[in-house]
């Protein structure tokens, strides 16, 4: 009687049941991100869809993809990463203090990326090694980077114009602020799209991204399993710590200036893409597709309140009451807890 039970409820789902949760939640954010565009298009549809207003949108969501990007490898693994924004403000900082003293810009890249993947094993050390629990050992590290940063130039900006070589001013502005053709796609954008084409590809299909998905599903039966647990929660704190130098450097050179402040709240923006494109806060389940469609659905949200007028204390608390629905729905259905709100709301019987 119960396999025939589920097997009418497989026939009736179909195979979109066959789906897993992560699959599921993408479609869903997809669906509602077509009927959020949907809806501006139809409120501002010359301000909207004119295309320096979409090129203008991708651009704003290049910080909340990378860094999401990165966060996606430590929320997948059961982790987390509050110290990201802060690790984006120190980059932007070490890149344009690099470049004013006239070191070449690819070597002030790499080292500035070394840089971000240091701050990554910090936090992995502290997590991993000495077993801090994620969230006190990243927001304690926040504040040691972006306290690092003010140090660094006593809390005062620092600007590219004081790059000794006017080329090197040049090539740089190009990587955060340049645009194909002087006015098209903009740079930033395609260096996204390729970082999280890589990162999909490491996440889905290579061994560690296995990894890093048993860890984050039963951390106990992948340590028993032989996956060296510590190594594989590592790698994606280091990853996470790369993708905020990254998002650093693009930002220094689209503001054409490193701000100690920069990065503020950016990780709780990226958190928040992350979980609205169906990344489980409890680990074990999301693809980087997962975040670049929350992001892009922030990027909408934001970006349609704007030209409707919204000023942005309703959109902070707009937000946070779509993120607030998102993560309710994911551990009410982990929890089993689903039927009996919907039970509340006279949903089921």
């Amino acid at each position: 009687m119960g396999n025939l039970k589920a097997k009418v409820q497989e026939k009736k789902g179909g195979s979109f049941n066959k789906l897993n949760a992560a699959t599921r939640r993408a479609i869903y954010s997809l669906c509602i991100l077509v009927g959020l565009f949907v809806l501006f298009s139809i409120l501002q549809p010359a301000k909207f869809l004119a295309p320096a207003n979409l090129q203008n949108l991708l651009q704003q969501i290049v910080t909340y993809t990378i860094i999401g990007c990165g966060l996606t490898f430590c929320l997948v693994c059961g982790g987390n990463d509050l110290s990201a924004g802060a690790s984006m403000a120190l980059s932007g900082i070490i890149m344009v203090s690099l470049l004013m003293q006239g070191l070449p810009l690819v070597v002030c890249i790499a080292l500035c990326l070394i840089m971000g993947i240091m701050t990554g094993i910090m936090n992995g050390f502290f997590i991993e090694i000495l077993g801090v629990v994620p969230f006190v050992a990243t927001l304690a590290t926040q504040w040691v980077y972006r306290g690092m940063a003010n140090v660094l130039v006593n809390g005062a900006p620092l600007y590219t114009t004081n790059i000794p070589s006017k080329e090197i001013q040049k090539q740089f502005y190009v990587l955060g602020g340049g645009r194909i053709g002087g006015d098209g796609l903009p740079y930033s954008v395609i260096i996204t799209l390729v970082y999280a084409v890589i990162l999909g590809i490491v996440l889905a299909k290579m061994r560690i991204g296995r990894q890093i998905y048993a860890c984050g599903s039963n951390l106990e039966a992948a340590k028993l399993s032989g996956i060296n647990a510590v190594k594989t929660r590592m790698f994606a704190y280091c990853i996470s710590g790369l993708s905020a130098a990254i998002c650093g450097i693009l930002v220094a050179s689209r503001l054409s200036s490193a701000q100690p402040t920069a990065g503020n709240g950016y990780e709780m923006e990226a958190i928040a893409a992350s979980v609205l494109g169906g990344i489980s806060i409890l680990g074990g389940e999301g693809t980087i597709l997962n975040t670049v469609i929350g992001a892009l659905m922030m990027g909408v949200i934001r970006n349609g309140l704007n030209l409707n007028g919204v000023n942005s204390f309703w959109q902070q608390m707009i937000v946070g009451i779509i993120l607030l629905i998102a993560v309710a729905s994911q551990t009410a259905k982990k929890s089993g807890d689903l039927g009996a709100i919907k039970r509340f709301f006279g949903l089921r019987k």
